[in-house]
């Protein structure tokens, strides 16, 4: 067990250590956005972020609404 809680953890600070990299690059390249708001820095990081919640809070409510019981299949 404490072999895979290693790799797990490397993993975890990994994706951290990409994720930080890829924000500080907005401040070395340039976008070209359509809206003004696309040029916020570590708007598109925000936008994941919020898109993300949403999808698994709505998930979340929507499973209470079509969740069968547990003896459906019986």
């Amino acid at each position: 067990m404490p072999e895979k809680s290693k790799s797990v953890k490397a993993l975890i600070i990994g994706l951290y250590i990409i994720c930080a990299a890829l924000l500080l690059v907005e401040f070395f390249y340039h976008r070209h956005g359509h809206f003004d708001f696309e040029l916020w820095f570590g708007f598109y990081a925000g936008f994941g972020l919020l898109a993300y919640l949403f999808i698994v809070l709505s998930a979340t409510q929507l499973r209470k609404w079509l969740q069968r019981s547990e003896d459906y299949y019986d």
